[in-house]
């Protein structure tokens, strides 16, 4: 039970603003992150949720609700994910060898490559298909933020590990253990959906629903493929960057959905 919490303070202290835990990152401190994990990303929803309900009454122009709900996912969460997004762009578009890559991730070094991706393309787009969702549109797709970080979780702890990382830490030792965890993430991404499909029924709009969790779908087979195919596996790194990915291709596919005239 100790572990349990403690395995809480780390995951709130490495992947929040939250302040920093004194605990040490050692295997029994950290054995239920990955558990923990997607509850970071519930607060994220109840926020981005509420924010949905008070800006009409705040805002008169669009730009601004689109920047808060693009830009406060990546402040509550300490831009930790971006971090990982940053090494693992600069290590696939290095276009060097899986031995090199694998040392990029491992470094602090962010290059040109993944400054470019994030300000000229991740964060622009962000902020436009923002400015273009329904406020309705907006309660389905905060759930991008828990269903991102229990596919991340499942794949840390089902997938090969490409280099030791961060993350070699959060599997449990025991294979029973690791079956609960995995278990305790699909049901977190079970309740997501069927909440999801309430709300998208709610406006007669379902398609939203299934669109966004095709985005989800995509979004995962992707990064499954592409940490395989570069490094040979996953790593806390290629993780982050599947979580700042997936909560990019959900609001896509979510708008597609609504603009589709069908």
């Amino acid at each position: 039970m100790k572990s349990f919490f403690r395995s809480c303070l780390v995951a709130f202290s490495e992947y929040s603003i939250s302040p920093k835990s004194s605990l040490e990152r050692k295997k029994e401190n950290c054995d239920w992150v990955l558990v923990w994990l997607p509850i970071i990303g519930l607060i994220i929803t109840v926020i981005i949720n509420r924010w949905a309900v008070l800006y009409p009454y705040m805002c008169d122009f669009q730009i601004l609700p689109a920047i808060v709900g693009a830009v406060v996912p990546v402040v509550l969460s300490g831009g930790y994910h971006l971090k990982g997004f940053f090494k693992t762009v600069d290590a696939i578009s290095s276009h060097k060898s899986k031995e090199e890559k694998i040392r990029i991730l491992s470094t602090d070094y962010h290059g040109g490559y993944a400054a470019i991706t994030v300000c000229s393309c991740l964060l622009l787009l962000a902020i436009g298909f923002w400015s273009e969702m329904p406020i309705d549109g907006i309660f389905v797709i905060a759930f991008s933020y828990i269903i991102s970080r229990s596919l991340a979780g499942i794949s840390l702890l089902t997938m090969k590990h490409a280099t030791k990382s961060k993350a070699t830490a959060y599997i449990p030792d025991s294979k029973a253990v690791r079956i609960v965890q995995v278990l305790t993430n699909i049901g977190y991404i079970i309740v997501c959906i069927v909440l999801m499909y309430d709300i998208a029924l709610s406006f007669n709009k379902p398609r939203v629903c299934y669109f966004s969790l095709l985005g989800a779908f995509l979004a995962f087979v992707y990064y499954c493929f592409t940490a395989k195919k570069n490094f040979g596996g996953v790593s806390e790194e290629t993780a982050n960057y599947f979580i700042v990915v997936c909560e990019v291709v959900i609001p896509v596919l979510a708008l597609v959905a609504f603009k589709s005239p069908i």
